[in-house]
């Protein structure tokens, strides 16, 4: 009977002091993370490529990451095999490109910020660092690098070495013994083009070769380029001839890692590190007007021609250029625009003449040139006779009424019945209620155009049909579109619909919910005393929570369509797990001694 008595002590005694110890690793680890969130972030997550993770120095779990995240001491970062990411440092301009497969830890010292590179490859900016920010250094199995004042790109394989490659600037390594030495970049060939810290940029409307022009090498040798995916699968692209100081290739868009070699009779004089260009479109502005092989009326001697563009979302200047002929060899206007996306020609006489429009951006050398224009002036009474035969236009969307996701914008198509004969099209669009001079006016060169809007509403659309010259030669039916925003998904409701949820005794507890005819998946947020304590995201109606400790818990539940959109409203529910236990001791049988 003692003995009986004597295990059950032991086993209440140990169920005390694991319960004891995992409540206080519990809290010891929350108080830990709300120490966290009131430190300053080192730096924070910039464009992000494909599934990239991270790992609080408090947590065990990798969690996904998106734009603008702050990062903390001792986090740890990670990519994909196809995920990249630039981190922003939040004391200055200093960034870092961590590329696919390469994880590092990110740690505050006492004088600088230090990065472990515990695989993979990177690339860290730092040589515009202004003289008061904090230090930045790699750890590794040599020393301490500093990289403060470098732009440098470092890779790490098998074992514990470290591949530092200083591309700009300069950095240097302290031993464990306290000497330092000048970190340099060992290669003979000085490469010219492509640059080694920004993207290449072409026209992404006439994608040309990337100029690779290089030093160094003697001019008894032949370069070899070699350019692959990754680091880790270069091919040998072309050969130049013995003494080329350049070649030129055309890539595809995108990243790609490259090389150079310099050979002599089959052996190696030289050879670059492994450089990474992104190859990068920008486009010319968008000609609004003059059309294609434009022929507008001259009613005097000179005339007046305005000239309308769109620029693009970088900050560029554009150029327009006016010419007598194709080449620009007799220039009648060169002129750079700031903002302006419009400009009035004057005193053009009648005749021929070649325009252009080009962009100009300040971190870039080559301009983007767009297509040359012709434009003809002719006497006004040589284009009075239009074609006798209207044709017809009409709109083709199956449906007048039109949903939005976020912006208010409306889908507009249309046809004719005669497509050789237009040249382009002017569409009409403005407000219900409205005048019509006081809507939205678009150039459009094909059959269909996204219209954007300032809100919903019932808008009144047209279209006309253009010639080569310019005239009107058919007109749609004015058609009002019903443009609303495509309404968000409903609140899910938990079941039962009212009243506490209630957990069983072991921390264990069903959750349903009611179905959401348009959501696509369901989050689940778990809060104790208003600190969130799981976020999880379900394609079901349900889920089992195990585990809990006792207490009162606030559950969060809301839908998200396709769209990634949330439901209006949140639905909020508490639950409460008991403060109990369901095991009982086992019955002890009075024993009959004989």
């Amino acid at each position: 009977m003692k003995k009986q008595w004597k295990r059950l002590l032991i086993a209440a005694l140990t169920s005390t002091a694991v319960f004891l110890l995992t409540w206080h690793w519990y809290h010891q680890g929350e108080e830990k993370f709300q120490r966290d969130e009131n430190e300053k972030p080192l730096a924070y997550i910039g464009k992000v490529v494909e599934d990239i993770q991270r790992r609080p120095a408090t947590r065990l779990l990798w969690q996904l990451v998106n734009t603008g995240e702050p990062l903390y001491n001792g986090e740890a970062i990670r990519t994909s095999s196809l995920g990249e990411v630039r981190i922003l440092f939040a004391d200055s301009d200093r960034y870092l490109d961590l590329e696919p497969d390469s994880l590092i830890v990110i740690k505050k010292t006492e004088n600088a910020i230090a990065l472990d590179l515990m695989e993979g490859s990177l690339f860290v900016n730092a040589s515009t660092t202004t003289p008061e920010a904090t230090g930045l250094v790699l750890n590794s199995a040599e020393g301490t690098v500093d990289l403060s004042k470098a732009a440098v790109t470092l890779s790490k394989g098998q074992g514990q070495n470290v591949e530092v490659q200083v591309l700009k600037g300069e950095a240097s390594v302290q031993k464990s013994d306290g000497t330092k030495k000048s970190v340099q970049s060992t290669s003979q060939i000085n490469v010219l083009s492509p640059p080694l810290q920004k993207p290449f940029f072409v026209n992404g409307e006439d994608i040309r070769p990337v100029s690779f022009r290089w030093q160094g090498v003697p001019t008894t040798a032949a370069v070899e380029l070699w350019v692959g995916s990754s680091r880790k699968n270069l091919t040998l692209l072309q050969t130049g001839s013995v003494g080329d100081q350049q070649a030129e290739a055309l890539l595809k868009l995108g990243k790609h890692y490259w090389k150079l070699t310099a050979k002599e009779n089959n052996q190696v004089l030289a050879e670059t590190p492994i450089y990474r260009v992104e190859v990068a479109p920008r486009y010319p502005p968008t000609v609004i007007y003059p059309i294609a092989e434009a022929n507008l009326p001259a009613y005097a001697e000179k005339s007046e021609v305005t000239f309308r563009w769109q620029k693009g979302k970088e900050p560029q200047d554009v150029q327009l250029k006016i010419g007598a002929d194709p080449e620009f060899k007799n220039i009648i206007l060169d002129h750079s625009f700031k903002t302006e996306e419009s400009f009035i020609a004057r005193n053009l006489l009648q005749g021929t003449y070649y325009w252009q429009i080009t962009s100009i951006y300040a971190d870039s050398e080559t301009p983007i040139k767009g297509k040359i224009q012709k434009l003809t002036i002719s006497p006004a009474e040589q284009l009075k006779a239009q074609l006798a035969k209207t044709l017809k236009v009409q709109f083709t969307m199956k449906d007048l009424a039109q949903q939005f996701i976020e912006k208010p914008q409306m889908l507009l198509q249309w046809t004719s019945d005669s497509l050789t004969e237009v040249s382009g099209w002017r569409l009409r669009v403005h407000e219900e209620g409205t005048p019509e001079e006081q809507g939205q006016l678009f150039e459009v060169p094909d059959l269909k155009f996204t219209v954007p809007v300032s809100r919903p509403g019932r808008y009144i659309a047209s279209v006309e049909a253009l010639n080569k010259q310019g005239y009107v030669i058919g007109s749609s039916t004015s058609e009002p579109i019903q443009l609303d925003m495509k309404p968000l998904p409903e609140t899910p409701n938990f079941v039962p619909a009212e009243g506490p949820l209630q957990a069983e005794a072991d921390g264990r507890v069903q959750l349903t919910w009611s179905l959401v005819p348009n959501a696509k998946q369901y989050q689940l947020r778990i809060l104790k005393n208003g600190q969130e304590l799981r976020s999880t995201v379900y394609k079901t109606t349900q889920t089992a929570l195990k585990n809990l400790l006792p207490g009162q818990y606030d559950l969060e539940l809301i839908s998200i369509d396709m769209h990634g959109r949330s439901c209006a409203d949140i639905e909020k529910r508490t639950l409460l797990v008991p403060d109990l236990s369901n095991v009982r001791a086992p019955a002890v049988k009075r024993i009959k001694v004989d």
